[in-house]
């Protein structure tokens, strides 16, 4: 019978049941197929004795008499059945089932499955699922077990039979993977995968049926990532350029670039020099000199006849980006503006006028970019700063802005390859791997919440050489219990330090009053700013040498050095220290490892490992949410073999062989949705 079929063709399956297998999204016998266990549990045969109360176990036992039902005192109906394993005698105990007394009869055998505890010396095993069978025939155990997850009126025994029945009744679905690829890397077929993946013959066949499904996904991924790559090789430019001279640029800056910058510089020229679009990410440490780079790009773009635009998430990470390109960029008559939500009407319409006629050469701003009235004259270059913030549809119109700009992501969150290979798979990846000269290690301190005072009298000592400092916190919200919050931490730190010119600044407070704020605390008004996380990338203040990190436990370890690197951006002494209210293993594990590493790729490397990739990019972000099997973290052999393999079929144009079309319709299917 075809995959495809109606649910109701399997045995046993008639509109009610198939109403309720609906509601978990078992519609066909393909879904039947695929609609695989959540856990497995290990059944060996037991005797009674051998059974116990806190564990499932499987129990081969005879009928010794007929079923007795009582109903007891609250109306329950307990039907006992007496049974023996050869050695112990018991009862297998049903609640509100009276009809089971005609079920069962004397001699027969039955396999029990469930929990066994002693009452007065007789066991008892109480709701087990049972089996009969038959005389003279063999009781076969399932040894491993699948359990599936279930809706109300759904029992793992109306899956397990229904997906049995989908089995004997169905071909299965076609195979996708290429017979060559099957045998070259040891792959089961996908009958012989959906089959162990519910009735495994063994835990080493459960395994090597997930690593077919994890290779499968793995290979479709790549494929994806390496046609979108391909796509955009195969555009041939547009925007041609022909001025590549950076000398007056890079003469005019205060510093010389450092080996790390000049190799990913070069990336980027080959890039515009070459017949097909950039499509590149720059990536590296905090504090490694992206955004110089990124200005050097706009400089190559402006001059050559081209407008550029670089887009950052929050606005205050905007702000710094504009003051920084016009700082660097208007020496060479080059006019940098931003645009910002909450511009009034007036002064909007006046900088969308001057950006279609060309007067504005490079624009800054967040996502009010992407809004529709916001049109170029010629747009050449497209930066997006910690890309992984944005959603693909965001970076997708920010690109149609132009006529196949340029595109370069700039990520301040060190990315761990197999990450990268995953997020930033139809990117060609550059990193900065030096610092700049003359920065030295933050120092590191992990510390008790008693100790607190001590902190602050060093804060103290900190302000009165003239530096600034930071305290940072994880809420502004009073209710959140056991979190200390911005406003109580500054009106705190205010009557404990009375001479010190504290301020506050968190998300919620309206742009006018944060920049108003951050210009206090950069001019030296402000000597200790209290801050939520707003603080995190985008704030570059060289006096600023004491970074404060409350409830340090509650934060993730790349965000934690994404704050450590608002210190120590200039050749002054820098401290940051952790304050945690918690001391116990792995809370304090975790920050003890921060404390002694400063590299900030073996640190998104260390958080991936403890949260997962949701949690460690902040976002639920495309390319991960779509994996049922396959885990970066884990399978990151089969990542890279995957990664080989897809470039191969896609140079060797292998998807036009007719083995491999099935492998294509799915790829197909999976990128049209």
């Amino acid at each position: 019978m075809d995959v495809s079929s109606d649910i109701k063709n399997i045995k046993g399956i008639g509109p009610a049941k198939a109403k309720l297998l609906s509601k978990l999204g078992i519609h066909s016998i393909e879904d039947a197929l695929y609609y695989f266990p959540r856990d497995y549990q290990e059944l060996s045969p037991l005797t009674f004795k051998q059974g116990r109360e806190d564990r499932t176990g499987a129990f081969p036992c005879i009928v010794t008499g007929i079923a007795v039902t009582k109903k007891s005192r609250s109306g329950i109906y307990i039907t006992k059945l007496p049974i023996t394993d050869g050695k112990n005698k018991g009862y297998a105990v049903f609640f509100n089932q009276p009809y089971l007394q005609k079920t069962f009869y004397p001699n027969q055998r039955l396999l029990l499955i469930g929990k066994i505890k002693k009452n007065f010396g007789i066991y008892e095993i109480a709701s087990p699922e049972w089996i009969k069978f038959e005389k003279n025939v063999p009781i076969e155990i399932e040894r491993i077990r699948p359990i599936y997850s279930l809706s109300k009126g759904i029992s793992q025994k109306l899956i397990r039979n229904t997906v049995k029945n989908a089995l004997e009744i169905s071909s299965g679905p076609e195979e996708i993977l290429p017979y060559g690829i099957l045998k070259r890397y040891n792959l089961l077929s996908l009958e012989k995968a959906i089959k162990n993946m519910h009735f495994p013959q063994s835990f080493k066949m459960l395994e090597k049926a997930r690593e077919r499904f994890v290779f499968e996904e793995l290979l479709l991924f790549q494929l994806g990532t390496g046609l979108s790559r391909y796509y955009v090789k195969s555009e041939k430019r547009k925007n041609k350029y022909d001025i590549f001279d950076l000398k007056p640029f890079l003469s005019n800056l205060p510093y010389s670039l450092t080996s790390g910058q000049g190799k990913v510089l070069q990336d980027i020229i080959k890039d515009l020099q070459s017949e097909h679009i950039m499509n590149r990410l720059v990536q590296g440490d905090v504090g490694s000199g992206k955004t110089v780079i990124a200005c050097a790009a706009l400089y190559l773009s402006v001059k050559n006849g081209f407008q550029g635009v670089m887009m950052a998430p929050t606005e205050i990470l905007a702000d710094q980006h504009f003051h920084t390109l016009k700082r660097l960029l208007s020496p060479h008559n080059i006019n940098v503006d931003i645009l910002k939500g909450g511009l009034p009407d007036r002064k909007r319409k006046k900088l969308l006028m001057k950006l279609k006629n060309g007067t504005i050469d490079v624009l800054v701003g967040t996502h009010a970019i992407i809004q529709k009235d916001v049109e170029f004259f010629q747009l050449g270059m497209v930066i997006t700063d910690e890309q992984h913030r944005f959603g693909v549809k965001q970076r997708e119109n920010l690109v149609k802005k132009g006529q196949h700009p340029d595109v370069l992501v700039m990520s301040a969150t060190p990315i761990p390859r197999t990450v990268a290979m995953v997020l930033y798979g139809d990117l060609d990846i550059s990193t900065i791997d030096t610092l700049p000269p003359g920065r030295q290690k933050v120092e590191t301190y992990v510390v008790q919440d008693f100790m607190r005072k001590r902190v602050y009298d060093f804060m103290v000592l900190e302000v009165k050489k003239g530096h600034l400092a930071y305290v940072v916190c994880p809420a502004v919200e009073e209710n959140e219990l056991d979190i200390i919050n911005v406003e109580q931490h500054k009106d705190f730190l205010k009557k404990e330090y009375p001479n010190l010119k504290i301020e506050m600044l968190h998300g919620k407070m309206k742009q006018e009053e944060k920049d108003r704020i951050l210009k206090l605390f950069y001019s030296k008004k402000t000597q200790v700013l209290v801050a939520t996380t707003v603080v995190e990338v985008g704030v570059d203040i060289p006096f600023a040498t004491l970074m404060i990190i409350e409830n340090a436990e509650r934060f993730g370890l790349a965000q934690l050095h994404q704050l450590r690197g608002r210190v120590g951006r200039s050749s002054l002494k820098s401290y940051c220290i952790l304050i945690s209210g918690s001391n116990q293993g792995t809370a304090r594990e975790r920050l003890n490892f921060f404390m002694s590493c400063h590299d900030g790729f073996k640190i998104s490397q260390k958080d991936l490992e403890l949260r997962g990739p949701g949690e460690f990019l902040g976002v639920k972000q495309h390319g991960f949410n779509e994996f049922k099997f396959a885990s970066f973290i884990d399978n990151t052999e089969i990542l890279e073999i995957t990664q080989k393999l897809a470039d191969a079929i896609l140079e060797k144009e292998l998807l036009l062989l007719p083995e491999y079309q099935n492998l294509k319709r799915l790829l197909d299917k999976k990128i049209s949705i």
